[in-house]
């Protein structure tokens, strides 16, 4: 759809809008296909623990599907409201993990980031939430998770608590999911912390919403 030079900046942004959806359009069918590919060779693996290692990268690219499902346009660009993303992502893990006795609550305030920053915040949602509910209650335990939206004059705070089992005193988080957390906190120019809450424990990412035009969009 080509621009003329007779059209108002209404048209413009019509036309611009509509080239954003193509393209999304195109990248959530090649997710979809990476996600079903790995979901496949899942099911035909015959280790557990292969298994479970396509199972994660299939919830990676799921969220990250679902970031581009919720970018949306405006007159400044490429704009993902926060609250709605985390809430398809963590229905849809803790649909898949269908722990019965495990409750997720969800306190999220109203965040609007910039489009580019959807999928590394969707990939901090999946790695938390997903370590959460695999590790946290093992066996028939029961508990909860709670993950919370905050949003500060200059920051935005992603939290992700649980009262499960914790860390051993004197241990320290890791795994190929921390490398990832660690990775997107980078990329969103934020910082991590991860704390001991006896029982349990909290990981928490506080990303600047406006840090050299990152977050404007």
């Amino acid at each position: 759809m080509a621009e003329s030079s007779t059209d108002n900046p209404e048209q413009k942004l019509e036309r611009q809008a509509e080239r954003h959806r193509e393209v999304e359009h195109r990248v959530k069918n090649t997710l979809q296909l990476i996600s079903s590919i790995v979901l496949l060779q899942g099911r035909r693996a015959k280790d557990d623990s292969a298994r479970q290692a396509l199972k994660a990268v299939q919830q990676r690219v799921a969220a990250v599907s679902v970031a581009h499902r919720h970018v949306g346009w405006n007159e400044h660009g490429e704009r993902v409201e926060l609250a709605a993303l985390v809430r398809e992502i963590v229905n849809d893990l803790a649909g898949s993990a269908g722990r019965e006795g495990v409750a997720i609550d969800l306190e999220l305030e109203p965040v609007t980031i910039a489009g580019r920053q959807g999928a590394p915040v969707a990939l901090l949602v999946a790695e938390t939430v997903g370590n959460a509910l695999r590790h946290a209650f093992p066996g028939e335990r029961s508990g909860r998770i709670r993950v919370a939206l905050r949003r500060m004059p200059d920051t935005f705070e992603l939290s992700v608590s649980d009262d499960g089992i914790g860390m051993a005193d004197g241990m320290q988080a890791a795994g190929f999911g921390l490398n990832v957390v660690q990775l997107m906190t980078q990329q969103l120019r934020g910082r991590l912390a991860i704390d001991s809450t006896q029982p349990g424990l909290r990981v928490s990412v506080s990303v600047p919403m406006d840090t050299q035009g990152f977050a404007r969009g």
